[in-house]
C-alpha cells in the first residue's frame, strides 16, 4: 500500500490534478484558481494552518490569526490581483479558552485590515486539534494575470524583500529563548506582497510569479516543472536576511534555499523591460527591495551559481506529508 508520506505533498497534487483537470482557464498547479468574470479573473485560493505543523508552542492567537490570513493573501498577491475578501473555517477543541477564539479573531482582524478587505464568514466546527482553513479572493485583469508558467529563456529573475527570515527564525526557536518573542513574530507575520505583487502585474514586463512559500529551491523546482526550462541563480545576488550572517556559512545558505516561509515573490521579467521595471520600483519608493537574482535559460536544470562555481539547485523545501518539523 502507497501512503502519503511514501509521495509527498506534490505527489499527492499529481494525483488530484488528473482528477480534477477539466479545462480550467488558466489550468492547475498555480498560486490561485480563476473564474472568468467579464475582463477579469476572479482568483481564489484556500490553505489550511494545523496546530501539529504550523504552531510552534507559545505562539500567541493573534500571531496564528494573522498567519492563516496572510499565507491565504500571499497566493492572491504572486497572481497580482487585488484582494476581495477572505472567508475561515475554525475547528477548535471545545475545551479552547474563549480568549483564544478572541485572539485568533483579532488577528484575523488585523490581516485582512491592512489590506482593506473584510473577513466575510465561514464556518466552526468541534475538532481535537486546533486547524484553520482560509480562503481568500482576488480580481485581475485577463491579460495582467501572474501564472507559474509564461517565462522565456533569457528572462531575468527578480525576487522581492529578503530571503531567509522565517529560517533564522526557526534557527531562533531551538535554543534561544530570550528571542522567542521576536523569533515567533518573524515567524508568523509574514507581510502579504499585494501592493507589490499589482505593481509587477500592472508593469506588463513580468512573465511569471510565484511566492516564495516552500522555499527557493522547491519554489524554482515548480517553475521548471511546469516551463521545462533552466532556472540559475546567482547565490552572491540574493538579498539575504542580515540574521544569517551570524550563523554558520553552510547553516545560512541552507536555510535561505530551502527554508521558506518568507512569503517573498519570486517573478520572471522580459530582459529588455527589466532597467525600466526597476527604475519605477524605486521611483514608487516602495519599502521592499526589488533584486535582481538569476536568469531563465533553455536548458542544464536549476542551477546555484556561486563564488566556487555551479551546483545543483535542489527541489528541498516544506512537504507536507514528509516534513516533520513545526513550519
Amino acid at each position: 500500500m502507497t501512503r502519503l508520506s511514501d509521495i509527498g505533498e506534490r505527489g499527492a497534487i499529481e494525483i488530484l490534478a488528473r482528477i480534477y483537470d477539466r479545462g480550467q482557464p488558466i489550468g492547475l498547479g498555480h498560486d490561485c484558481g480563476a473564474v472568468e468574470w467579464g475582463d477579469d479573473y476572479l482568483v481564489v485560493t484556500t490553505d489550511v494552518v494545523n496546530q501539529k505543523t504550523h504552531v510552534p508552542p507559545g505562539a500567541a492567537p493573534t500571531q496564528i490569526g494573522w498567519y492563516a490570513t496572510a499565507v491565504n493573501l500571499s497566493d492572491i498577491a504572486a497572481a497580482g490581483a487585488r484582494p476581495l475578501g477572505f472567508v475561515t473555517a475554525l475547528s477548535l477543541p471545545a475545551d479552547t479558552d474563549v480568549e483564544f477564539l478572541r485572539g485568533l479573531a483579532q488577528g484575523m482582524e488585523d490581516c485582512v485590515r491592512e489590506f482593506d478587505i473584510a473577513v466575510l464568514g465561514g464556518d466552526t466546527k468541534e475538532s481535537p486539534v486546533l486547524s484553520i482553513a482560509g480562503t481568500a479572493f482576488g480580481r485581475v485583469r485577463k491579460d495582467r494575470i501572474l501564472l507559474r508558467t509564461g517565462a522565456k529563456p533569457g528572462d531575468v529573475i527578480v525576487v522581492t524583500g529578503e530571503i531567509g527570515r522565517a529560517g533564522h527564525a526557526a534557527r531562533l526557536l531551538e535554543g534561544n529563548r530570550a528571542l522567542r518573542s521576536e523569533a515567533l513574530d518573524q515567524l508568523l507575520r509574514p507581510y502579504p506582497r499585494i501592493a507589490e505583487g499589482m505593481f509587477l502585474s500592472e508593469s506588463g514586463a513580468v512573465t511569471s510569479c510565484i511566492d516564495l512559500s516552500d522555499g527557493l529551491g522547491v519554489s524554482v523546482a515548480q517553475l521548471a516543472a511546469m516551463t521545462h526550462l533552466s532556472y540559475q541563480i546567482d547565490f552572491d545576488a540574493l538579498p539575504l536576511y542580515r540574521g544569517l550572517k551570524d550563523l554558520p556559512p553552510a547553516a545560512a545558505k541552507d536555510l535561505a534555499l530551502y527554508y521558506g516561509g518568507d512569503y517573498e515573490l519570486l517573478a520572471t521579467v522580459r530582459p529588455e523591460a527589466v532597467g525600466v521595471l526597476l527604475e519605477r520600483w524605486s521611483g514608487a519608493g516602495r519599502g521592499q527591495k526589488l533584486t535582481v537574482i538569476g536568469k531563465v535559460a533553455a536548458s542544464g536544470g536549476n542551477v546555484l551559481v556561486t563564488k566556487t562555481g555551479r551546483e545543483p539547485l535542489l527541489a528541498k523545501g516544506w512537504e507536507h506529508f514528509r516534513s516533520s518539523v513545526i513550519r
